[in-house]
Parts: C-alpha cells; sequence; structure tokens
C-alpha cells in the first residue's frame, strides 16, 4: 500500500494570525483596554512587598524602633493583599474577554469551514479538517483560558520589576541583565526548534487519525483484500512517528530548562555581587540591595511562566494559524454552497429543486461518460479515462479499496467536481442527480419537517406512502408530533432514503449510505435501498458486495480507472479482485433472494 503523505490544507502566516487575532479583539475594545489596565496596577502593587521588606531591613539595622518596623510590615502586608485582589479581578475580566474572542474564533471557523467548497475538502485528508476544527480549537481554547492570564501577567511584572530595578540603582539593574543572554540564547533555540518540532506533531497526529479512518471505513475491502495487515502496520508507523515527535518535543523543553536554571544563577549573583560592591562604597543600604535581589527573585516565576508558556503558545500558535487557514481558505460568499445546491446537497442528500410527485413516478434517464478524468490539485489523486454506459432504470455498482476514485467519479457525476477531461452526459440533459453518502444527519424540526426538506408541499399521505416504502411504518405515528424525535443511526438513514424517495430524482447515487449503520438496522436501511434502486437509474458505491451482486453492471476501481467491468457473474467467472472481494466477504456462502446460480460453485 502507498503510504505516501498527502498535502493538507493551508496553514496561515504569523503575520495573518496576528490580523485576525487584532481583528477579533478589537470588537471587545472597552475589555481590552480595561484589563491591560488591572494586569498593570496589580504588577505595580506586586512591588510595594519587596520595597517594604527592604525598609524593614534598614529600619532593623538602624534600630528604628518597633512602631516603624511594624508600620513597614503593615505596608507589606497591604501591597500583597492588593496585588492579590486586583490581579484577581484582572483574572475574571479576562477570562470572560477570551472566552468571548474564542467564541468569535470558533465561529468563524466552522462557519468557514462549511462554506469550503466540496473539491478542496476532498483535496487532502479527512483526518486534517477533522484535526483543525476539534483539536486545533481546544488547543487554542486550553491556552485562552489558562495561558494567556499567567502570560499576561507575567509580562506585565516583569516590566514593572525591570523600571523598579532601574530606580533602585542602575548598576542593579544593569547587573541583572546578565542573565539575559541565558534567557535569549536558551529561548532562540527554543523557538527555532520548537516551532518545526510541535508543527510536525500536529501534523503526524491528523496523518496517523487518517490512517486510523482508512482501516476502519474500508475493513471490508481491506479484509477482502488479505490487505488488513498492511493497514494495521500503516497505523503503527504513523503512530510511531507522532510518538518520536512528541518525545523530541520533550527533549526541546528539557533543554530550554537548564538555559532558564543558568540565568537565574547568573543574575541573582550578580545582582549580590553588585550589591556589596555599591553597599562598602556608601552607594546604597543594605534595604536596596535586599529589595534588588527580591525584585529578582520575584522575577523568577515570570520569567519562567512567559518562557515555559511558550511551549503553549506555540502549540496555540500552530493551531491559530491552521485555524486561519481555514478561515481563509473559505470563500467571502456562499456561491460555492449555492453552486453545489444546484447539483443536490452532498452530505446530506437533499434535493436541490423539484416538488413532491407520486412516489415512484418519476423520469427515465440514461447516464453516459466517455473518458472522465479529474484529479485534485493538491494532492493529484482522482480518476483517469473512465468510461461507462449505465442504461435507464438500471444500477451501476462502483467497487473498489479506499482512495480507488469511485467516490470522486461519484462526485464527479453528481456535479460536485467538473471533469478536466472526457465528458459526463445526461439525458435528459436537465437532470438533476441525487447524492446521498453515508454522513447522517437529522435535521432540526420534527419528522415531517424534515421529510418536507425536498418537498414542502408534499401532503400527508405521500409521506406516509414514502414512509411505508422504505419499511419506516415506525416513523408513520411521529409524523402528527411538532416536537424533534430522538432517533438513532438507522432510522435517521431510514428517513434519508424516503426523503429521496419524496424528491423522486431520476438519477441517484448511493455512496456508501449504509457505512455508518449499525448490524442490527443494516438490513432495514439496505431494503430502503433497494426500493429507492426500483426502475431507477443508480450509482451505487459500497464496500460490502451483497447489495452490489444485484447490479445490472458492477465496475472495480484501483489506482482512479476501472480494472474490471461486467455483471456479477461475468466479474466471478473471471480471475480478478471482485472474484477476491466476494469470496473473501463470505458472500458466496449467503443464499440471496434472486441470486445467480453461478455463485454455487464458489461457495
Amino acid at each position: 500500500m502507498n503510504d505516501t503523505a498527502t498535502p493538507l490544507l493551508p496553514i496561515a502566516t504569523g503575520a495573518r494570525v496576528r490580523v485576525v487575532i487584532g481583528m477579533l479583539l478589537r470588537r471587545h475594545r472597552g475589555r481590552t483596554v480595561g484589563v491591560s489596565v488591572l494586569f498593570l496596577a496589580a504588577s505595580g502593587l506586586g512591588i510595594v512587598l519587596p520595597a517594604c521588606l527592604g525598609r524593614v531591613v534598614d529600619a532593623v539595622s538602624s534600630d528604628a524602633g518597633l512602631a516603624v518596623i511594624a508600620g513597614w510590615v503593615a505596608g507589606a502586608g497591604a501591597g500583597a493583599v492588593g496585588a492579590a485582589v486586583v490581579m484577581l479581578w484582572a483574572a475574571r475580566v479576562l477570562t470572560g474577554l477570551v472566552q468571548d474572542v474564542l467564541a468569535d474564533l470558533r465561529e468563524d471557523v466552522f462557519a468557514s469551514a462549511m462554506r469550503l467548497p466540496v473539491s478542496t475538502v476532498d483535496d487532502g485528508e479527512t483526518a486534517d479538517l477533522l484535526s483543525r476544527v476539534t483539536g486545533d480549537v481546544d488547543a487554542v481554547a486550553e491556552a485562552g483560558g489558562n495561558v494567556v492570564p499567567v502570560l499576561l501577567s507575567a509580562g506585565f511584572a516583569i516590566g514593572v520589576s525591570v523600571i523598579a530595578l532601574t530606580a533602585l540603582d542602575p548598576w542593579l539593574a544593569l547587573a541583572g541583565v546578565a542573565s539575559v543572554p541565558f534567557y535569549v540564547l536558551g529561548t532562540r533555540a527554543f523557538l527555532r526548534r520548537s516551532r518545526v518540532v510541535f508543527r510536525e506533531v500536529r501534523v503526524r497526529e491528523a496523518a496517523r487519525s487518517q490512517a486510523v479512518l482508512d482501516a476502519v471505513e474500508g475493513i471490508e475491502t481491506l479484509t477482502a483484500l488479505n490487505e488488513q495487515h498492511h493497514a494495521l502496520a500503516r497505523v503503527a508507523a504513523r503512530a510511531e512517528d507522532s510518538i518520536r515527535m512528541q518525545i523530541e518535543g520533550v527533549r526541546v523543553r528539557n533543554r530550554l530548562f537548564r538555559w532558564i536554571n543558568g540565568g537565574e544563577l547568573v543574575g541573582l549573583g550578580a545582582i549580590l555581587a553588585t550589591g556589596f560592591l555599591l553597599h562598602a562604597n556608601g552607594a546604597i543600604t543594605v534595604g536596596m540591595v535586599t529589595t534588588a535581589a527580591l525584585v529578582f527573585h520575584r522575577l523568577f516565576d515570570p520569567v519562567g511562566q512567559l518562557i515555559f508558556g511558550l511551549d503553549d503558545i506555540q502549540r496555540a500558535a500552530i493551531g491559530l494559524a491552521r485555524l486561519v487557514g481555514v478561515i481563509d481558505l473559505a470563500p467571502e460568499t456562499d456561491s460555492a454552497a449555492s453552486g453545489t445546491a444546484a447539483s443536490g446537497t452532498a452530505a446530506s442528500g437533499i434535493a436541490a429543486s423539484g416538488t413532491a410527485r407520486t412516489v415512484g413516478d418519476h423520469a427515465r434517464v440514461e447516464l453516459d461518460l466517455q473518458d472522465v478524468g479529474y484529479r485534485y490539485p493538491t494532492t493529484g489523486r482522482g480518476v483517469v479515462d473512465v468510461t461507462l454506459h449505465v442504461e435507464p432504470g438500471t444500477t451501476a455498482a462502483l467497487v473498489g479499496s479506499s482512495g480507488s476514485g469511485k467516490s470522486t467519479l461519484a462526485r464527479v457525476i453528481a456535479g460536485h467536481h467538473l471533469p478536466e477531461s472526457g465528458s459526463v452526459r445526461l439525458e435528459p440533459a436537465a437532470t438533476t442527480p441525487y447524492y446521498v453518502s453515508q454522513e447522517l444527519h437529522q435535521f432540526r424540526g420534527s419528522l415531517a419537517d424534515n421529510l418536507r426538506l425536498v418537498a414542502p408541499d408534499a401532503s400527508q399521505d405521500e409521506l406516509v406512502a414514502a414512509l411505508v416504502a422504505v419499511d419506516a411504518e415506525w416513523a408513520v405515528e411521529l409524523l402528527a408530533s411538532v416536537a424533534p424525535a430522538p432517533l438513532d443511526e438507522g432510522r435517521i438513514q431510514q428517513l434519508a432514503i424516503a426523503r429521496a424517495l419524496l424528491a423522486n430524482p431520476a438519477l441517484v447515487i448511493l455512496d456508501e449510505a449504509t457505512a455508518d449503520i449499525g448490524l442490527h438496522h443494516r438490513d432495514a436501511v439496505e431494503g430502503a435501498i433497494r426500493v429507492l434502486r426500483r426502475d431507477r437509474t443508480t450509482v451505487l458505491i459500497s464496500h460490502r458486495l451483497e447489495p452490489v451482486s444485484t447490479a445490472e453492471q458492477i465496475a472495480v476501481f484501483a489506482d482512479g480507472r476501472v480494472a474490471q467491468l461486467g455483471t456479477h457473474d461475468e466479474l466471478l467467472a473471471a480471475d480478478g479482485p471482485y472474484r477476491s472481494f466476494w469470496l473473501a466477504q463470505g458472500a458466496g456462502r449467503i443464499d440471496r433472494t434472486g441470486a445467480s446460480g453461478s455463485t454455487a460453485g464458489f461457495r
């Protein structure tokens, strides 16, 4: 099996991410300014404690008396309490601000993801988009809720502390600068390496998820081809790559810790040594040296939090870049979505036009494909030189392993992708294909509302007829209810088939419509699909070969091309992949109504 990494969706630049964050913050300008003022005040009050403790040292040294010492101690306590209260206030306001900004970001990302053209989502690994709208959103939310308050507090504390050291004595501040090279060199090395490492961690996590999805979704075909061990090896290899990269991330952080600890040691030693010399020359008091040492020591936590937080900042920054990439990729208007609707909605299987007609009364359509080719621009995957003719009222089944091109061809037929070569001809030409995928959708509203999405004017009798036709009598009594009815996956898909019957299309495309259905509902849904296929031009895609075997013709795909084409009996009689699929799935051992007697030799 080919395990070439598939190119992913784009990632925004750092400049673009800053622009988007700035736009989000400007929506809450007042609270943004208020948060800055509160954190500055809290940091200023934090200097009161070391300043008062320095005065206590001087008071003790000069025998100033208990009242003076008590006054400075009380001042230190008041400063500490004031700093804590204002910091809590600032954190509370910041939390609300961060949550509102994150809510805006999530809405923008999900709205953009919903506007992405089908071809863009298909052009790459679906787990990449999934990891962005789940893992990356979670990473940014965690950073926003936990890291931003700490880092903002640390930033203000560092700035105020440096000003305080300079006010005490510029030489003391200069001595503290001795620690800066350690921080700068360590941070630069960390950023240079971690930017690559953490991006690779996210990419390899997405690749691992994609391998798992491919293995789970294509398990029956993989078993038929005896390639399940290759699929498991692919999952294991990608998981090991992900783990190795995470271990490398731990090594990068450990190197940073050593630089930070060295900077703290050198900086504090330099301040104490400089303070000793200045005091020996009568330039400053012991209390001032104490204050300077305490202020610098007070920087240990903020500097550590700021630098250690770069780990989370890096993760959040990569997550933000990936999310903004989705926002920028989506079209500004819903034109792409409108174009998709013109040929039927892929995910939900809702026809774009037409009203309800008598169930079973539909036009007959002919489908003809001549040398059709289409490749996704980024990955190069797709179909090549596909020629297929489907007579009116018959079923053409497309089978093959995941990535073989069968779903891509179905989307070309549906009009989601325009063929790059060859032609797709429908007769009558005005036919609108109706696309039903494996995605399960129960829409808002009552059961009747769900059915009338494709036929707003459908009568109660037409709704009942559609439900009865797909063996969904259980739903008839729910039609009178105006409240949403909680349904499991099998019944949701039965409603999707009933909805297709109400739309009454002349050409229906069923793309793995039973893939996400549990075994206890599979027979009912496949029975509904048989009703939908009856005397209707159908393109059927399925990993399971039992429903495929009843099609008038079957096309077996491999590497984007038709490797075999024929009827079920013809393909069973030939030595090829279809026969291997059939025997490996054990389908030939199952007695089927209407099965050809030619399968007896393979039981």
